[in-house]
């Protein structure tokens, strides 16, 4: 008789905590083969449910289809799809054959998609709309149909190294393919990590709220699963739709980005009560300002609100729970298994309190992520790097972040973040959603513009005086375009670079 370890890990009874994707859920449809592991809701709100059997198996047989064309450890596989249960079936049968699955956003141009594959080289393309000449490409319908007939064991078990590359384009324009060089899968530590992070648990109803292409919807979803957890997943993500799905369906955890959050609030008769099923509410992606943090935990209690700050290039991550929020306003959290630096320009060492470039380390635990199309990010002798936020740390060693460094504007000789004008535009009751940007000006060198979208008619003098209340001279907008909505791209951030392009090719 063998024998039956113990982990963290409920489902996981093998001698080693680490498992791969494919064996977590080979465990997992083991003990509840017949309970629904995902439920895809359709724009006409139509169910389709896959038990945890059935998305094993399914996951099997493309992982076996996917070998039976010479994918494996070494190439990559690009899936450009929405959130389907084929999407995520893929993503198990990507990583079951050891190659690399590289998600990226349905709506890729076609000059984008192939840059992307130019950079990639993937071995397969499974695509619904732009197939990039000269590489083989296939539609989820086909990968459905032609894994039909093949095997619904699993193959034998492979870690795939590297697990994910993703795209991100960033604020210039240019799109960057980050590859993460590590295995697929977690650990019992891992999973430690990850619960205390982000306040998930074992089996629980989960809303997946976000495009599985962009990182922290693809980490929650996936470690969602790995955890057991019934991954409800919308076609709709637009605020309102969240809001009904998450009272329809009693959601327990959902993940989102501080700009959904502040959709929500414009939902028509949006009340607390709504949530009342959710047990943890997690929110990353984006700068969640302290007015809407403390409008949120009015509605979600304060230790069942997780904010995660991290980026893709896996340079550090923080976190913070509501309660511990309320005690340090604005922060961010600390990096419990590493270390953060603040440093000026010229690389010192800034005191507590300074605003400075952040650099952070895990040091010997650094995972291995590269650039594969622009030169990597260089660590110190400490391993510290950075991605270009701005922040501070207070004297207790919380972080705070204040801006993306390529959003800083320099104007008249004085540096404006342009999150602080947006929270401040933002407060008014007015207006939704606002975007600066700085504008080539022969004056200023850099001229503060305001792109705002209101909710009722507003004019610029209305919105200048109120922002004084709050903002010295030199940091109120110059100018002011009013328009219907704020693009943004599928991962809910900010197409700025566009709107500045926008804003000069209209003349102001």
């Amino acid at each position: 008789m063998s024998k039956t370890y113990e982990h963290f890990n409920i489902f996981n009874h093998d001698e080693i905590s680490k498992f791969t994707p494919g064996k977590q859920l080979a465990n997992i449809a083991a003990v509840k083969p017949d309970e629904t592991a995902l439920i895809y809701v359709s724009n006409e709100n139509k169910e389709s449910v896959m038990t945890w059997r059935e998305l094993e198996r399914y996951s099997n047989r493309i992982a076996w289809f996917l070998m039976d064309k010479g994918i494996g450890p070494g190439s990559s596989v690009i899936v450009a799809l929405t959130n389907t249960i084929t999407h995520v079936a893929l993503a198990f049968g990507i990583w079951k054959t050891g190659a690399c699955y590289a998600p990226i956003s349905n709506r890729t141009p076609k000059r984008n998609m192939m840059e992307i594959c130019n950079c990639i080289d993937p071995s397969l393309v499974v695509t619904n709309r732009n197939q990039p000449a000269g590489y083989e490409c296939m539609t989820s319908t086909e990968i459905k149909e032609q894994s039909e007939g093949y095997s619904n064991e699993m193959p034998p078990d492979i870690e795939a190294i590297p697990n994910i590359a993703n795209c991100s384009g960033g604020t210039t324009g240019k799109t960057k393919v980050i590859q993460q060089n590590i295995p697929a899968g977690q650990s019992d530590e891992g999973l430690k990590s990850w619960f205390h992070n982000s306040g998930m648990d074992f089996e629980m109803r989960q809303l997946l709220a976000g495009p599985l292409f962009h990182g922290a919807p693809h980490s929650a979803a996936f470690n969602g699963l790995y955890c057991g957890n019934t991954l409800i997943m919308p076609a709709n993500l637009k605020a309102d739709n969240i809001v009904k799905l998450i009272k329809e369906y009693k959601i327990e955890y959902v993940q989102m980005v501080p700009t959904l959050m502040q959709r929500i609030l414009h939902v028509p008769d949006f009340k607390k009560e709504d949530f009342s099923s959710v047990k943890t509410l997690c929110h990353t992606g984006g700068m969640c300002s302290a007015d809407l943090k403390k409008e949120w935990l009015e509605i979600i209690e304060p230790e069942n609100l997780y904010e995660i700050y991290s980026m893709t290039e896996c340079v550090g991550l923080t976190s913070i729970r509501g309660d511990e929020w309320l005690k340090h306003p604005g922060s961010v959290g600390k990096m419990d298994n590493g270390s953060i630096s603040i440093r000026d320009e010229e690389g010192n060492e800034l005191p507590n309190g300074q605003v400075g470039e952040i650099f952070m380390s895990w040091g010997e635990f650094s995972p291995h992520v590269v650039y594969k199309n622009i030169p990597n990010i260089e660590a110190d002798d400490k391993g510290f790097k950075s991605v270009g936020d701005m922040g501070y740390v207070d004297d207790d060693g919380y972080l705070y972040f204040t801006d993306i460094r390529s959003d800083m504007i320099v104007s008249g000789g004085e540096n404006i973040f342009a999150a602080e004008v947006e929270t401040v535009l933002k407060k008014h009751d007015k207006v939704i959603d606002a975007v600066i940007v700085g504008l080539p000006d022969s004056e200023w060198g850099r001229r503060i513009h305001a792109i705002v979208e209101a909710k009722s008619p507003v004019t610029e003098k209305e919105l200048i005086k109120f922002a004084l209340n709050y903002l010295p001279p030199y940091k109120i907008p110059k100018s002011f375009e009013f328009i219907d909505e704020i693009p943004r791209n599928e991962s809910g951030k900010i197409l700025r670079h566009d709107l500045l392009e926008n804003a000069i090719k209209k003349g102001y």
